[in-house]
């Protein structure tokens, strides 16, 4: 077998040598180069050309005589103004070539040489082409090859249209599918000696990346099967895709490694068998073990698991940050931990991962003061409408700021979990978090809440008195929910505190700095609250020096459904129901409804209908009646007039105001939105009280 190689950057024809032991090339004596012409290798008579000849003199063919590929492909090589001659001019150098060879160039070696075998005593050579048209490789019968040497038709040159006119490879690459060309439909006169089919090779993701030809001397044409390159192409497109799956696998199983040994928390995977089969850097070193004392061992053989613990890894069950005692060989370790289930796509358990940090003891003095912590970040947040966006982008610049934060917004729009996201990106973050929901809390019992009390201030005070709320945040943040909520007496309290940054418990004369930043949240409009005289304007402008408007849910375009599928995943694990796929009815359904209880109400709903689904999919008779029933549309007739929504809009709340006697909240909740909402869609229409 002989081919045609780059030798210090010109073509030269060595002899490919396979027996055993002997080098991989030899090179090819002068002796054997030579010889007659075959009488294979005759030009086309005038006859043959005639239809060439017609277009290069006329740039005109008959399509009913030429080919309709073969045509356009004429058509381009004259409008890129391709020379006739045929002797390639543009050769990459040896470095560049070797460069181009890469992934290709090693999977299709093994195809090519099968079928090398099958053309053996053949005139036809075997040419690899990458998808810029430069040929890879090039092996055949050493008459083929002496004839292709003539025309640069070797590694390095570059064979598409643009630069040698039409011929398999280059039409191929053009076309995107498998093409042969033979004699006079060649472009240029010097390749009409030659026959040659080519298919182009594709990536798994159907990307072309280059072809596979097969050359010779036309008169041997009928000799040539098409469907040998096309078959030697699926081979090397095969090979490509299980090379391609071997790479992404060995890449993913590199990435979760790195993901695996990243994790702070300690890590264990435990197949279905009870047996460790992965472990991180931080678990080992939690349990004073080795990795290896540990993968492939059952795991309560390497470590004694509370009977808790034991039950849920050996019942396939979940729970989250709940205390466990783990006894290894060096120690016992009191942790909190995490059990979550490996899930196949069918639903079955394929095994368990528990994720555990150690107990850290509490100073005794912090364990009295029950001082919360917070459990939420901004990546906790979901949403990607551009309402929702903005939110998110106001809140992450003001989380470091020092100064108090109004949030305002309607039941069920996450209030707390800003304020929580906002603490947890704070300068404040390693300080408590201590929420306080002034609605809930009696009125006779709020200022000793809040600001704590001393031994004896009143009957049933507890022995040596108590801190409140915030002395209890000192050094963080304390979250006042429903402050609007909150009786004006306290407010007076609160007022002060704000503007001496100190507190005195109830029964004791002694003042108490405290440093701490103030986060408040409600649903009730606060300037509708002062107007009233239910709220001390004071107050209101105390709190509301960074205010914070949080949208509902029906402004959030595209974030029902993000938000359907999120609990759908999360309280499916809770409930044990696993979804298979989702009815379009159901989100058409949710996107409709106005959503008065917003985000909550909507995981209320998904809790509903996971509980109802049994099996499969999630259908619209599972969400809540008020949700499940079909929407009745009756289109427009052509003769109907169109009132402008906006003007239906205004009309409504006008409607409304009159009916209720101007009161804002039954308007606000006879046409199902918002105080906020009310007065901000109000001020847009221009109507007034």
């Amino acid at each position: 077998m002989y081919e045609l190689v780059r030798v210090d950057d010109q073509l030269r024809m060595i002899e490919r040598n396979s027996s055993p032991g002997a080098p991989a090339f030899c090179r090819l004596p002068a002796s054997d180069c030579s010889g007659s012409v075959s009488p294979l290798w005759t030009p086309c008579n005038r006859v043959e050309k005639r239809f060439w000849t017609r277009f290069v003199k006329t740039g005109v063919a008959e399509e009913s005589h030429v080919s309709k590929p073969i045509l356009e492909s004429w058509k381009r090589c004259k409008e890129a103004s391709v020379e006739f001659h045929g002797k390639c001019k543009d050769l990459i150098d040896g470095r560049e070539l070797d460069r181009r060879r890469s992934l290709l160039f090693e999977i299709s070696e093994p195809i090519i040489e099968t079928l090398r075998q099958c053309l053996g005593g053949s005139p036809f050579l075997i040419v690899l082409v990458d998808k810029d048209g430069y040929i890879l490789a090039s092996l055949g019968d050493i008459v083929s090859l002496r004839h292709a040497e003539k025309l640069n038709f070797g590694p390095g040159a570059n064979w598409s249209e643009r630069s040698v006119g039409t011929n398999a490879i280059g039409t191929a690459l053009a076309i995107g599918r498998s093409v042969q060309v033979t004699g006079s439909e060649h472009y240029c006169e010097g390749h009409h000696a030659w026959t040659c089919s080519a298919t182009p090779i594709r990536d798994p993701e159907g990307g072309l990346i280059g072809c596979l030809d097969i050359s010779g001397p036309r008169q041997e044409a009928h000799f040539q099967n098409p469907g040998m390159t096309s078959a030697a192409v699926r081979a090397i497109e095969e090979r490509l895709r299980l090379e391609q799956s071997h790479q992404y696998y060995l890449n993913l199983s590199t990435h979760l490694a790195s993901v695996f040994s990243s994790v702070k928390e300690g890590l264990i995977s435990i197949d279905n068998s009870g047996a460790i089969s992965g472990v991180n850097g931080s678990a080992a070193r939690l349990l004073g073990l080795h990795p290896q004392e540990l993968i492939g061992h059952e795991i309560g053989r390497v470590m004694m698991l509370d009977k808790r613990l034991r039950t849920l890894i050996e019942a396939g069950r979940e729970c989250s940050e709940e205390e466990f005692l783990l006894e290894a060989e060096k120690g016992s370790l009191r942790c909190v931990g995490s059990v979550n289930k490996i899930c196949g796509q069918n639903g079955s358990n394929l095994g368990t991962v528990f994720t555990f940090t150690r107990v850290k003891e509490k100073p005794l003095h912090a364990a009295a003061l029950g001082a919360g912590n917070s459990r939420f970040m901004f990546r906790d947040i979901i949403g990607e409408s551009p309402a929702m966006l903005e939110t998110l982008e106001k809140a992450k610049r003001i989380a470091r700021s020092p100064s108090t934060v109004l949030i305002l917004g309607e039941s069920g729009t996450g209030k707390e979990l800003f304020a929580h996201a906002i603490h947890n990106a704070s300068d404040r973050k390693g300080g408590p978090f201590v929420s306080v929901n002034c609605g809930s809390i009696p009125a006779e019992l709020i200022q000793s809440e809040l600001f704590g009390y001393a031994d004896g201030a009143f009957t049933g005070a507890r022995k040596g008195g108590r801190v409140g709320k915030i002395e209890q945040a000192t050094g963080g943040s304390i979250f006042l929910d429903e402050i609007g909520d909150m009786p004006l007496q306290m407010q007076v309290n609160l007022l002060r505190f704000l503007e001496d940054k100190a507190i005195v418990r109830v029964g004791d004369n002694r003042v108490i700095p405290v440093d701490v930043r103030i986060i408040a949240a409600t649903n009730r409009s606060l300037y509708e609250e002062v107007v009233k005289g239910k709220f001390r304007e004071d107050l209101f402008y105390r709190l509301n020096v960074i205010t914070m408007i949080l949208p509902p849910l029906r402004e959030r375009e595209g974030d029902i459904t993000l938000l359907t599928n999120h609990f759908i995943d999360k309280i499916s694990r809770k409930v044990g129901k696993h979804v298979d796929s989702i009815d379009p009815l159901v989100f058409a359904a949710l996107e409709a409804h106005h959503w008065p209880g917003n985000v909550r109400e909507l995981t209320n709903a998904i809790e509903y209908a996971l509980n109802l689904l049994q099996y499969g999919q999630l259908q619209l008779a599972h969400l809540p009646p008020s949700l499940n029933k079909k929407q009745t549309v009756q289109k427009a007739a052509d003769n109907t007039t169109i009132i402008p929504l906006a003007s239906v809009e205004k009309k409504a709340i006008e409607s409304a105001l009159t009916s209720l006697g101007g009161n804002i909240s039954k308007v606000a909740a006879a046409l199902g939105i918002g105080r906020n909402t009310l007065y901000d869609k109000m001020k847009k229409h221009s109507i007034r009280v």
